[in-house]
Protein backbone atom coordinates (compact mmCIF):
# COMPACT_ATOMS: atom_id res chain seq x y z
CA UNK A 1 0.00 0.00 0.00
CA UNK A 2 1.26 3.47 -0.86
CA UNK A 3 2.44 5.58 2.05
CA UNK A 4 0.01 8.35 1.11
CA UNK A 5 -3.02 6.23 0.20
CA UNK A 6 -6.09 6.43 2.40
CA UNK A 7 -9.15 4.26 2.70
CA UNK A 8 -12.27 6.13 1.62
CA UNK A 9 -14.07 7.11 4.76
CA UNK A 10 -17.53 8.64 4.39
CA UNK A 11 -18.72 8.36 7.98
CA UNK A 12 -17.59 9.10 11.52
CA UNK A 13 -18.78 7.14 14.54
CA UNK A 14 -19.46 8.28 18.09
CA UNK A 15 -19.43 5.78 20.96
CA UNK A 16 -20.46 6.10 24.61
CA UNK A 17 -20.43 3.31 27.20
CA UNK A 18 -23.53 3.52 29.39
CA UNK A 19 -24.62 1.31 32.28
CA UNK A 20 -27.26 -0.37 30.10
CA UNK A 21 -25.26 -0.71 26.88
CA UNK A 22 -23.16 0.99 24.23
CA UNK A 23 -24.58 4.06 22.47
CA UNK A 24 -23.45 4.16 18.84
CA UNK A 25 -24.00 6.88 16.25
CA UNK A 26 -22.76 7.26 12.70
CA UNK A 27 -22.85 10.55 10.80
CA UNK A 28 -22.07 11.45 7.22
CA UNK A 29 -18.83 13.22 6.34
CA UNK A 30 -17.09 14.39 3.18
CA UNK A 31 -20.11 15.44 1.13
CA UNK A 32 -22.76 18.16 0.90
CA UNK A 33 -24.68 16.56 3.79
CA UNK A 34 -21.72 16.38 6.13
CA UNK A 35 -22.96 15.87 9.68
CA UNK A 36 -26.19 14.14 8.63
CA UNK A 37 -27.28 11.48 11.11
CA UNK A 38 -27.18 8.08 9.40
CA UNK A 39 -28.10 5.85 12.32
CA UNK A 40 -28.15 5.61 16.11
CA UNK A 41 -28.47 2.50 18.21
CA UNK A 42 -28.09 1.36 21.80
CA UNK A 43 -26.37 -2.03 21.96
CA UNK A 44 -27.74 -3.70 25.12
CA UNK A 45 -24.87 -5.04 27.23
CA UNK A 46 -23.80 -4.77 30.87
CA UNK A 47 -20.19 -4.89 32.02
CA UNK A 48 -16.90 -4.09 30.30
CA UNK A 49 -16.39 -7.45 28.55
CA UNK A 50 -19.96 -7.73 27.32
CA UNK A 51 -19.95 -4.16 26.01
CA UNK A 52 -16.61 -4.61 24.24
CA UNK A 53 -17.96 -7.76 22.57
CA UNK A 54 -21.24 -6.07 21.58
CA UNK A 55 -19.38 -3.16 20.00
CA UNK A 56 -17.00 -5.48 18.12
CA UNK A 57 -19.91 -7.52 16.73
CA UNK A 58 -21.69 -4.31 15.66
CA UNK A 59 -18.58 -3.12 13.82
CA UNK A 60 -18.13 -6.50 12.14
CA UNK A 61 -21.79 -6.85 11.15
CA UNK A 62 -21.77 -3.40 9.52
CA UNK A 63 -18.21 -3.57 8.15
CA UNK A 64 -17.19 -0.37 9.92
CA UNK A 65 -13.55 -1.34 10.33
CA UNK A 66 -11.20 1.63 9.78
CA UNK A 67 -14.03 4.15 10.21
CA UNK A 68 -13.02 7.15 12.31
CA UNK A 69 -14.35 6.96 15.85
CA UNK A 70 -14.67 9.43 18.73
CA UNK A 71 -15.17 7.73 22.09
CA UNK A 72 -16.59 9.37 25.21
CA UNK A 73 -15.05 8.65 28.57
CA UNK A 74 -17.67 7.96 31.24
CA UNK A 75 -18.29 10.64 33.84
CA UNK A 76 -17.19 8.30 36.65
CA UNK A 77 -13.79 7.81 34.98
CA UNK A 78 -12.50 11.40 34.98
CA UNK A 79 -12.50 14.61 37.01
CA UNK A 80 -12.52 18.28 36.04
CA UNK A 81 -10.91 20.97 38.19
CA UNK A 82 -11.16 24.68 37.38
CA UNK A 83 -7.99 26.61 38.23
CA UNK A 84 -6.39 29.94 37.43
CA UNK A 85 -4.12 29.78 34.43
CA UNK A 86 -0.50 29.65 35.64
CA UNK A 87 1.68 32.55 34.52
CA UNK A 88 4.21 30.47 32.61
CA UNK A 89 5.27 29.99 29.02
CA UNK A 90 2.94 27.84 26.91
CA UNK A 91 5.58 25.11 26.70
CA UNK A 92 5.55 24.86 30.49
CA UNK A 93 1.80 25.15 30.98
CA UNK A 94 0.93 21.45 31.20
CA UNK A 95 3.68 20.77 33.74
CA UNK A 96 2.52 23.73 35.83
CA UNK A 97 -1.07 22.48 35.76
CA UNK A 98 0.02 19.00 36.85
CA UNK A 99 1.82 20.54 39.82
CA UNK A 100 -1.23 22.64 40.71
CA UNK A 101 -3.76 19.81 40.69
CA UNK A 102 -1.60 16.97 42.04
CA UNK A 103 -3.12 17.26 45.53
CA UNK A 104 -6.69 17.42 44.18
CA UNK A 105 -6.73 13.90 42.70
CA UNK A 106 -6.72 10.64 44.60
CA UNK A 107 -3.78 9.03 42.79
CA UNK A 108 -0.22 9.84 41.79
CA UNK A 109 0.07 12.58 39.19
CA UNK A 110 2.63 10.42 37.38
CA UNK A 111 -0.11 7.92 36.56
CA UNK A 112 -2.57 10.57 35.36
CA UNK A 113 -3.56 11.61 31.86
CA UNK A 114 -4.01 15.39 31.96
CA UNK A 115 -5.58 17.77 29.44
CA UNK A 116 -7.21 21.18 29.70
CA UNK A 117 -9.42 23.69 27.94
CA UNK A 118 -9.90 27.44 28.52
CA UNK A 119 -12.95 28.91 30.22
CA UNK A 120 -14.57 32.12 28.93
CA UNK A 121 -13.46 35.31 30.65
CA UNK A 122 -15.95 36.83 33.09
CA UNK A 123 -16.59 40.57 33.09
CA UNK A 124 -16.45 40.36 36.89
CA UNK A 125 -13.19 38.41 36.99
CA UNK A 126 -10.75 38.83 34.13
CA UNK A 127 -8.27 36.27 35.48
CA UNK A 128 -7.93 33.51 32.85
CA UNK A 129 -9.34 30.18 34.07
CA UNK A 130 -8.66 26.68 32.76
CA UNK A 131 -10.64 23.49 33.23
CA UNK A 132 -8.21 20.65 33.82
CA UNK A 133 -9.38 17.13 32.92
CA UNK A 134 -7.67 14.21 34.68
CA UNK A 135 -8.04 10.46 34.41
CA UNK A 136 -5.93 7.50 35.44
CA UNK A 137 -3.72 6.28 32.63
CA UNK A 138 -4.85 2.64 32.88
CA UNK A 139 -8.48 3.70 32.48
CA UNK A 140 -7.72 5.70 29.35
CA UNK A 141 -5.64 2.79 28.03
CA UNK A 142 -8.63 0.47 28.52
CA UNK A 143 -10.79 2.74 26.33
CA UNK A 144 -8.09 2.88 23.67
CA UNK A 145 -7.61 -0.90 23.66
CA UNK A 146 -11.35 -1.54 23.50
CA UNK A 147 -11.92 0.72 20.49
CA UNK A 148 -8.84 -0.50 18.65
CA UNK A 149 -9.82 -4.14 19.20
CA UNK A 150 -13.00 -3.54 17.21
CA UNK A 151 -11.10 -2.32 14.14
CA UNK A 152 -12.36 1.26 14.43
CA UNK A 153 -9.86 4.07 13.96
CA UNK A 154 -9.83 5.99 17.25
CA UNK A 155 -9.27 9.69 16.53
CA UNK A 156 -10.11 11.14 19.96
CA UNK A 157 -11.37 10.46 23.46
CA UNK A 158 -13.66 13.25 24.60
CA UNK A 159 -15.69 14.25 27.67
CA UNK A 160 -19.51 14.48 27.53
CA UNK A 161 -19.89 18.13 28.55
CA UNK A 162 -17.82 19.35 25.59
CA UNK A 163 -19.39 17.46 22.68
CA UNK A 164 -22.64 19.45 22.76
CA UNK A 165 -20.69 22.30 21.19
CA UNK A 166 -20.45 20.20 18.01
CA UNK A 167 -24.20 20.35 17.42
CA UNK A 168 -25.33 22.18 14.30
CA UNK A 169 -27.76 24.28 16.37
CA UNK A 170 -24.89 25.51 18.56
CA UNK A 171 -22.46 26.06 15.70
CA UNK A 172 -25.02 28.22 13.90
CA UNK A 173 -25.92 30.29 16.97
CA UNK A 174 -23.16 32.85 16.44
CA UNK A 175 -23.75 35.94 18.57
CA UNK A 176 -26.60 34.30 20.50
CA UNK A 177 -27.00 32.75 23.95
CA UNK A 178 -28.41 29.25 23.68
CA UNK A 179 -29.27 26.72 26.41
CA UNK A 180 -29.45 22.98 25.67
CA UNK A 181 -31.23 20.64 28.10
CA UNK A 182 -30.56 16.93 27.52
CA UNK A 183 -32.11 14.21 29.65
CA UNK A 184 -31.62 10.48 30.05
CA UNK A 185 -33.61 8.16 32.33
CA UNK A 186 -32.03 9.21 35.63
CA UNK A 187 -30.17 12.50 35.08
CA UNK A 188 -29.62 15.44 32.79
CA UNK A 189 -27.31 18.19 31.56
CA UNK A 190 -27.90 21.87 31.02
CA UNK A 191 -25.28 23.54 28.84
CA UNK A 192 -25.31 27.27 28.16
CA UNK A 193 -23.50 28.58 25.09
CA UNK A 194 -22.77 32.14 24.07
CA UNK A 195 -21.44 32.85 20.58
CA UNK A 196 -20.93 29.06 20.19
CA UNK A 197 -18.63 28.81 23.27
CA UNK A 198 -19.58 26.74 26.33
CA UNK A 199 -19.96 28.94 29.41
CA UNK A 200 -21.89 26.81 31.90
CA UNK A 201 -22.39 23.05 32.19
CA UNK A 202 -24.42 21.62 35.06
CA UNK A 203 -25.67 18.10 35.68
CA UNK A 204 -28.52 17.07 37.97
CA UNK A 205 -30.22 13.88 39.15
CA UNK A 206 -33.56 14.45 37.44
CA UNK A 207 -34.29 12.48 34.28
CA UNK A 208 -37.11 11.32 32.05
CA UNK A 209 -38.09 8.53 34.46
CA UNK A 210 -38.84 11.18 37.08
CA UNK A 211 -40.82 13.32 34.63
CA UNK A 212 -42.91 10.32 33.61
CA UNK A 213 -44.17 9.99 37.20
CA UNK A 214 -45.47 13.57 37.44
CA UNK A 215 -49.21 14.00 37.91
CA UNK A 216 -51.40 17.09 37.67
CA UNK A 217 -51.82 16.96 41.44
CA UNK A 218 -48.10 16.71 42.13
CA UNK A 219 -45.78 18.74 39.91
CA UNK A 220 -42.89 19.23 42.36
CA UNK A 221 -40.49 17.40 40.01
CA UNK A 222 -41.14 20.05 37.38
CA UNK A 223 -40.43 22.73 39.97
CA UNK A 224 -37.20 21.00 41.02
CA UNK A 225 -35.91 20.77 37.46
CA UNK A 226 -36.96 24.34 36.73
CA UNK A 227 -35.10 25.48 39.87
CA UNK A 228 -31.92 23.67 38.77
CA UNK A 229 -32.15 25.32 35.36
CA UNK A 230 -32.88 28.75 36.82
CA UNK A 231 -29.86 28.54 39.12
CA UNK A 232 -27.63 27.86 36.12
CA UNK A 233 -29.23 30.69 34.14
CA UNK A 234 -28.83 33.10 37.07
CA UNK A 235 -25.17 32.13 37.51
CA UNK A 236 -24.49 32.71 33.81
CA UNK A 237 -26.23 36.07 33.86
CA UNK A 238 -24.63 37.36 37.07
CA UNK A 239 -21.09 36.01 36.57
CA UNK A 240 -20.61 36.70 32.88
CA UNK A 241 -22.88 39.72 32.45
CA UNK A 242 -24.13 38.62 29.04
CA UNK A 243 -27.86 38.60 29.70
CA UNK A 244 -29.93 35.44 29.73
CA UNK A 245 -30.49 32.67 27.21
CA UNK A 246 -32.75 33.67 24.36
CA UNK A 247 -33.61 30.08 23.42
CA UNK A 248 -33.81 26.68 25.09
CA UNK A 249 -33.48 23.42 23.14
CA UNK A 250 -34.66 20.18 24.77
CA UNK A 251 -33.79 16.55 23.99
CA UNK A 252 -35.41 14.06 23.71
CA UNK A 253 -38.90 14.86 22.44
CA UNK A 254 -41.10 12.30 24.19
CA UNK A 255 -44.50 12.64 25.94
CA UNK A 256 -42.83 13.26 29.33
CA UNK A 257 -40.66 16.14 28.05
CA UNK A 258 -43.53 17.57 25.99
CA UNK A 259 -45.62 17.86 29.17
CA UNK A 260 -42.69 19.48 30.96
CA UNK A 261 -42.23 21.92 28.06
CA UNK A 262 -45.87 22.97 28.35
CA UNK A 263 -45.37 23.58 32.07
CA UNK A 264 -42.07 25.42 31.45
CA UNK A 265 -43.46 27.86 28.89
CA UNK A 266 -45.71 29.50 31.50
CA UNK A 267 -43.10 31.01 33.89
CA UNK A 268 -40.31 31.69 31.36
CA UNK A 269 -39.93 34.23 28.60
CA UNK A 270 -37.42 32.66 26.24
CA UNK A 271 -38.06 30.75 23.05
CA UNK A 272 -38.21 26.99 23.47
CA UNK A 273 -38.09 24.07 21.05
CA UNK A 274 -37.05 20.44 20.79
CA UNK A 275 -33.72 19.63 19.24
CA UNK A 276 -33.93 18.14 15.75
CA UNK A 277 -30.76 16.52 14.42
CA UNK A 278 -31.52 16.44 10.70
CA UNK A 279 -33.07 18.90 8.28
CA UNK A 280 -36.43 17.35 7.30
CA UNK A 281 -36.42 19.25 4.00
CA UNK A 282 -33.36 17.33 2.77
CA UNK A 283 -33.98 13.97 1.13
CA UNK A 284 -32.77 11.02 3.17
CA UNK A 285 -32.71 13.03 6.40
CA UNK A 286 -35.68 11.47 8.20
CA UNK A 287 -33.57 9.49 10.69
CA UNK A 288 -34.34 10.29 14.33
CA UNK A 289 -31.83 10.13 17.16
CA UNK A 290 -32.26 7.28 19.64
CA UNK A 291 -32.88 8.77 23.09
CA UNK A 292 -29.78 7.17 24.69
CA UNK A 293 -27.45 8.43 21.97
CA UNK A 294 -27.43 12.21 22.41
CA UNK A 295 -23.88 12.43 23.78
CA UNK A 296 -22.58 9.88 21.27
CA UNK A 297 -24.11 12.01 18.51
CA UNK A 298 -22.20 15.05 19.73
CA UNK A 299 -19.03 12.95 19.80
CA UNK A 300 -19.59 11.77 16.22
CA UNK A 301 -19.82 15.40 15.07
CA UNK A 302 -16.35 16.30 16.36
CA UNK A 303 -14.43 18.44 13.83
CA UNK A 304 -17.36 18.31 11.37
CA UNK A 305 -18.49 21.76 10.28
CA UNK A 306 -22.19 22.29 9.53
Amino acid sequence: MSLFSKTKNDKQIGVEFLTSGVATVQVQINDKQSGRLISSELLPAVGHEAQALALKEWVNDNQFQKCDCVCLISTDDFNIHQVEKPKVEEAELLAALCWRIKDLIGYEIGSAVVDFYPMPISKKNNTPQLSVVTAQDWIVAAYVDCIKSTGLNLVAIDVPRLVGGNLKNVQQASGQTLAVLSLNESSGYLNIYHDTDLYVSRDFKIGTSHLEQVTEEDEWTYDSLLLEMQRSMDYFESYYGLGTASKLLVFPQIPATEKFATYLRMPTNFEMDFLAVNDPEIAGSSETLESHCFQAYGAALRDIKP
